[in-house]
């Protein structure tokens, strides 16, 4: 598989890391971390040496950080690339145009940055079992282009005090990744799933769930929650 990928001379240092980072992510992809060994990499990438891997990365979970890191910058870039199309027509004209951004893969679009399936199959993977280690490769919070559509939704948005539109933005990713790392149970077991799981109808009624949660006014109680405690009286000496 992978392993066709060698030479039939010598890989230099930096087409070997590359070609264990590859081999890497289609065994992650496929069988997850907990079922890819260090030695199962180091075979099918072709290599003879067990401390390969840990020579170039440390770690099996350092590795995945490590692709979940690069992976995001071509996400991030593929949003950059829909927001400034987005503007440049006079957008967002809705607030699910800014959703569908955040949503949307780069492999749903043909032929965009190299973004392929083994890709798509390791963050559906990461984000349903390792959800610690893609949110630390990816730094959902920090993303440049990521931030451009939150601060898009602050302008679109009603009104509410900035720590529950923060945690309202949160709650939404959260959310959005749970339903779209489903995708990955479907294709394995179809029967465990609601018919129209994967059609287009699914996504646009998470959009719709989406905005409807980022648009619910603040409650009374969640109002109440918010303001801070009383103060207690300081006793008199």
């Amino acid at each position: 598989m992978v392993a066709g990928m060698l030479n039939d001379g010598p890989l230099k240092d930096g087409d070997t890391r590359d070609l264990i980072k590859r081999t890497a992510l289609v065994l992650f992809a496929r069988d997850g971390l907990e079922g890819v060994s260090i030695r199962d990499i180091v075979r099918a990438a072709g290599q003879k040496n067990t401390g390969s891997v840990h020579y170039y990365f440390a770690s099996k979970e350092a590795l995945a950080r490590e692709l979940a890191g690069e992976i995001a910058q071509i996400i991030d870039t593929h949003r950059h690339r829909r927001i400034d199309a987005m503007e440049a027509a006079g957008g967002p004209r809705a607030v699910r145009d800014v959703l569908d951004i955040l949503i949307r893969l780069p492999h749903e679009e043909p032929g965009d940055l190299g973004f392929d399936t083994d890709m798509a199959a390791f963050v559906d993977m990461m984000m349903a079992k390792h959800p610690d280690l893609i949110f630390e490769g990816i730094h959902v919070e920090l993303g440049l282009a990521t931030r451009r559509c939150l601060a898009h939704l602050r302008h679109m948005l009603p009104a509410l005090p900035s720590p529950l539109m923060e945690q309202r933005f949160r709650f939404a990713i959260l959310y959005a990744f749970s339903i779209l790392s489903s995708r990955r149970s479907v294709g394995q077991r179809p029967d465990l799933w609601p018919p129209r799981w994967t059609e287009e109808v699914a996504r646009q009624n998470l959009l719709d769930t989406l905005e409807g949660l980022l648009r619910q006014p603040a409650s009374p109680e969640t109002m109440a929650a918010l303001a801070p405690a009383p103060k207690r009286p300081s006793r008199k000496r």
